[in-house]
């Protein structure tokens, strides 16, 4: 998939300056913003921090957003049309 530049740019000038932060920090990072996008319904900009938190985190493990919006996709293919039920914890899980 095609990334807009100034995403990889981005990602990668993040990468640096944030000293390489890995999924700990990262996970801590989309927690926070989504408890953040819970009490503000109304404005997607924690949600974009999530997206880039996971782009850093893939960054750190050497995936380029390229290549994780690439799986993005695999995965979107994959569940496409498929039936799903809930699990006691809330969850879904195809059938």
């Amino acid at each position: 998939m095609q990334i807009d530049s100034v995403i990889d740019k981005t990602i990668e000038e993040l990468h640096e300056k944030l000293g390489h932060p890995d999924i700990d920090v990262e996970a801590r990072k989309i927690a926070s913003k989504l408890e953040e996008a819970h009490y503000n319904p109304g404005d997607v900009m924690p949600l974009a921090d999530c997206i880039i938190a996971i782009l850093l985190a893939g960054r750190n493990q050497g995936f380029s957003p390229s290549k994780v919006f690439d799986a993005v996709t695999k995965v979107c293919e994959n569940v496409s049309g498929r039936d799903w039920k809930q699990m006691p914890d809330g969850t879904y899980h195809v059938q």
